[in-house]
């Protein structure tokens, strides 16, 4: 049987925490948006997306839900200066 070797830069790293390109507020959004669309299209009800972050962050993301017309739902974390958004749809 053969056997492939170990080949490191093939391993996928994940982005370092607080990292901007990965949580600011315009990806958080996209992203989002982009999953709600994406559930309607394949017929999905009661989607549920929830989003935990610092509470600074998850305003700005829910301001640009409520202007794309959601109602998203905000509520404090366990965690202190973060704050957990819920979005159903």
């Amino acid at each position: 049987m053969p056997t492939t070797t170990y080949d490191p830069s093939s391993i996928a790293t994940l982005p370092p925490a607080n990292d901007a390109a990965f949580d600011s507020v315009e990806v958080l959004t996209d992203q989002i948006l982009t999953a709600v669309a994406r559930s309607q299209k394949l017929g999905h009800r009661g989607t549920r997306i929830t989003l935990t972050r610092p509470t600074e962050t998850v305003e700005g993301v829910r301001n640009r839900l409520l202007m794309a017309g959601l109602a998203p739902v905000v509520r404090a974390s366990s965690v202190g200066g973060q704050s957990v958004l819920s979005l159903r749809c």
